[in-house]
Parts: structure tokens; C-alpha cells; sequence
């Protein structure tokens, strides 16, 4: 059930006051190897206004009391989180391997909305996730994280030339990429929603290709705050 009272302005709010909370000189060094802290203070705007656009437009496309998976969740998506809960009253996990992120955004939470039934868990999405269906998948700028897959992200990016390739290690992240999408594909209940961006739609496209799975992908694209990846929605059924 949608929190009692609770509409845009108060989603904004209280995302500001959590904003407040959170150390941003922890998060800066997480993120980037200097100017970390600088960065998120010019960012930080941009992440509330863009996560509300990105949340306005998923909220009417998920069903009330539904369940939401995101992998690689941080800050960047903590507007959507929050609008998910508080405007849908949706079971949202949230996801990321950074440990120290996890404990940084958690302990803004804690502070500031502590009966709010949100909180990040570090770990492997499709560990924490094992054995539960979700009607929603939220997945940006994860295959494209050039910490975890270096070649394909470069790909992606056009960031080097196809001579420069370096085809074996390219081939083993495309493999463990493939696998983790699987996985993934695998805990979405049709008809279901993925959010994603549009250099990591292929992924999930194959996968439904493998199963004989129908799709629908919206028009509409929104950039997100920190990477600027154009981020759109597709249904499967």
C-alpha cells in the first residue's frame, strides 16, 4: 500500500534530507580516485531531479504491493527507490557489491527514515535474490562498468578501435556476462519490466530470444545523473 500522505513532494524531501545525511567525502572516494566530494556536490542535484524523471516514468508502468529487483542500486537510484516504496507501497532490494557504499547509503537511512522499509544489501544480486520472483528488474550501467568488465565496456563505449580488441578477454567477460543475465532474466516474472540502459538492452534481448519471450520496448529515454547513459524501459511477456 501506498505510505499514508505520501506524494511527490514528500518522495523529494525526504530524498534531499537522506542527500544531507549521507557522506558524501566516503562516497567521492568510492566513486573516483580524486575530486570525488566535489563531484557529487555538483552532481547531487542533477541525481534528485533525474531520479524523479526516471521514477515518474516507472511507477505507472509497476503494479502497487509489486517487487522490484536492482542490481548495482546506489546512489544514483535512490529517487526510484524511494518513490517505489513510498508512492507504491512495492518490496524493493536493492543490491550493489560495494560493501562500503551499502554502509554509507544505509546509514543515511537509519538516521534520517529508520521505519522506512528500504535499505541497500551488499552482495550478488542473483544470491540475494535466489528462489524469488520479481515483476521488475531495474539494471543500469552495470554490464558497462568498466571496474568489473573492462573490454566490454570499452566495446560498448567506443572507447577502442576493433584491431585493438582484446579478443580473449572480451569473449570470457561476454561469457560471464551472458551468465549473469541469465541469472537474472531467470528471477523476472512475466509479464514483467526491466529498466535499463540502452547499451545493456542486447543482454536481456537474448535472453528473452532463448526462451521464446515477447518484448516491448517504450521510446521514451532518460539520461542518468552521474554516467549519462540513456536509460529506457522494456516489457516481457
Amino acid at each position: 500500500m501506498k505510505k499514508p500522505g505520501a506524494d511527490w513532494s514528500s518522495v523529494a524531501a525526504l530524498h534531499r534530507r537522506i542527500a544531507a545525511a549521507c557522506d558524501w567525502q566516503a562516497l567521492g572516494e568510492i566513486y573516483f580516485h580524486w575530486g570525488g566530494e566535489q563531484f557529487w556536490a555538483e552532481k547531487a542535484p542533477q541525481v534528485g531531479e533525474l531520479g524523479e524523471r526516471l521514477a515518474r516514468a516507472l511507477l505507472p508502468k509497476v503494479r502497487a504491493a509489486g517487487a522490484s529487483l536492482w542490481v548495482g542500486a546506489g546512489v544514483a537510484e535512490l529517487p526510484v527507490l524511494l518513490a517505489e516504496v513510498m508512492l507504491r507501497g512495492r518490496d524493493v532490494v536493492a543490491t550493489n557489491l560495494r560493501e562500503r557504499e551499502v554502509a554509507v547509503l544505509n546509514a543515511a537511512l537509519d538516521k534520517v527514515a529508520p521505519e522506512l522499509p528500504l535499505r541497500y544489501v551488499a552482495g550478488d544480486a542473483c544470491e540475494v535474490a535466489a528462489g524469488r520472483p520479481f515483476d521488475h528488474l531495474g539494471c543500469i550501467s552495470v554490464f558497462t562498468d568498466p571496474e568489473t568488465w573492462p573490454v566490454l565496456s570499452d566495446v560498448a563505449y567506443g572507447r577502442v578501435p576493433p584491431v585493438q580488441v582484446d579478443v580473449e578477454r572480451f569473449v570470457a567477460e561476454r561469457e560471464q556476462a551472458r551468465a549473469l543475465a541469465r541469472k537474472l532474466f531467470a528471477r523476472l516474472a512475466r509479464p514483467g519490466l526491466v529498466t535499463t540502459s540502452a547499451e545493456e538492452v542486447a543482454w536481456f534481448l537474448e535472453c528473452a530470444a532463448a526462451v521464446g519471450a515477447d518484448y516491448e520496448a517504450d521510446e521514451e529515454l532518460i539520461d542518468t545523473a552521474v554516467v549519462g547513459d540513456p536509460v529506457g524501459f522494456v516489457g516481457f511477456r
